[in-house]
């Protein structure tokens, strides 16, 4: 009794923001608001409900048949994708609609399936299950029936885009939770314990401004609640993993009160690495300027969090210079000197001498990024030696971006750089990139292929 009072004090109360939530949003800012725009049908009887559950032998999640009955289904809008109501993203599917978007041949076949997903799947076991589905020579019989069993038990309710779908789970020990599909990664959980706790939160975040933010997540992908909720819990718990979830959220906040961070700068210089640098994420965000005493420590622990932090939050780009001077032949990964160079050309319009060693990486994918750049310089017409170098590296993205950094370039020894490149590529496939931006060097110098082939 006391249960399904909480459920009707919880229904009442969605749908008294449900009634007023337009006029938190009236330009549709919200992702996928525009398609429901807040509108929903009536709700449907419990008649039908049991017709469907004795159909597919399952019993629905107490909550979300309180949401259907109670609350609204489906929408009167045409506009409506697939007549969904009001809801997370493109909105909630109408009752018993959606099914076929489970990635299987048959989906109603499976929803009475166990359901195997569980909020602690890490990527090696979700590999592990699905390893085999990238057997090019996998039978479609074959494929379904491994595919089935590992989305059984889950019943599509609306669509995220990009072929990301939210479901709910119909049975087992989690029961009623949300669980976001999507073709190339693993599944992942929402955080809520049943539907009705993640629908009202996203009444909450659209009613607080959260979700109409400028730099708004994806909704539901991190721990909800306000942020003195999520720094209590925070400290509560002594799980790592639990820790830095509930730290993800409060990164998200809108707005985070003095005193967390105050709190928070107390906890640095305690926390392990993990949490050290979620912790001065949090700092960099709300206030760029106290985090760059911890930031400047934290240069030789991981180059890339600093100029990530520096790319997202910062600001006078130019105090970083000696650190970039530092490190402008030092860095041996991809991602690293991509920031890198963001960073580089922010902190000085001479920023040349900062790139120039990447042209000497021994990885392609630093030599592409620094030629790239150089390509932005105003003065690029004294690196013409070294983007007619580049012409002859031996990875295309390299070959690609130094043709289109010499655009522009005037230089005598450009006609028989060309000619290489012409003869190299001649015989590739008639998209090329490479052939395609040769030809509009050539014609930027009154040039055609016909002169190259001599």
């Amino acid at each position: 009794m006391k249960q399904n009072t909480l459920l009707d004090i919880q229904i009442q109360r969605i749908k008294e923001k449900l009634a007023h939530i337009e006029s938190y949003d009236k330009e549709w800012k919200v992702f996928g608001s525009n398609s429901h725009e807040y509108q929903i049908g009536p709700g449907i009887n419990h008649q039908e409900i049991t017709v469907f559950e004795k159909k597919y032998g399952i019993e629905l999640p107490e909550a979300y048949v309180a949401f259907v009955t109670q609350i609204g289904n489906g929408n009167p809008q045409e506009e409506a994708y697939m007549g969904s109501g009001a809801g997370p993203y493109y909105g909630i599917y109408p009752f018993g609609e959606g099914i076929e978007d489970l990635p299987v041949g048959d989906g109603q076949r499976y929803l009475s399936y166990p359901c195997l997903l569980h909020p602690t799947m890490t990527e090696e076991e979700w590999k592990a299950l699905t390893s085999e589905l990238y057997d090019d020579s996998l039978s479609d019989q074959a494929y379904d029936a491994i595919v089935g069993p590992l989305y059984g038990g889950l019943l599509p309710l609306g669509t995220q885009g990009c072929a990301i779908t939210t479901c709910l789970i119909l049975n087992g020990p989690y029961l009623g939770r949300i669980v976001y599909l999507n073709d190339d990664y693993k599944p992942q959980f929402a955080f809520e314990t049943h539907f009705l706790d993640w629908y009202e939160r996203w009444l909450d975040e659209i009613i607080s401004g959260e979700l109409l933010a400028q730099h708004a997540g994806w909704f539901g992908y991190k721990r909800g609640g306000t942020a003195v909720y999520l720094w209590n819990a925070f400290q509560t718990t002594t799980n790592e993993k639990e820790q830095l979830e509930y730290l993800e959220g409060l990164i998200s906040k809108k707005d985070i009160e003095e005193e967390i961070i105050q709190a928070l700068i107390e906890k640095i210089p305690e926390a392990t690495t993990p949490i050290r640098q979620q912790l001065i994420s949090i700092l960099a965000k709300v206030d760029y300027n106290k985090s760059l005493p911890f930031l400047e420590e934290e240069v030789k622990e991981s180059l890339l969090f600093v100029l990530q932090q520096i790319h997202w939050y910062g600001a006078n780009e130019a105090a970083w210079l000696p650190v970039l001077d530092a490190y402008k032949d030092k860095i041996a990964e991809e991602e690293t000197y991509r920031f890198f160079t963001y960073i580089a050309l922010k902190a000085t319009t001479d920023f040349a001498y900062l790139l120039l060693p990447g042209l000497q990486s021994p990885l392609s994918a630093i030599r592409s990024q620094a030629v790239y750049s150089l390509g932005k310089a105003t003065d690029k017409q004294q690196y013409a030696t070294a983007f007619m170098t580049a012409l002859q590296d031996e990875e295309d993205q390299v070959v690609l971006y130094a043709l289109q950094a010499l655009g522009g370039v005037e230089d005598d020894r450009l006609r028989q750089a060309y000619q290489v490149v012409y003869h190299k590529y001649k015989d590739s496939d008639e998209d090329n990139y490479i052939m395609i931006n040769l030809n509009h060097q050539l014609k930027e110098k009154n040039l055609t292929v016909e002169d190259l082939k001599n």
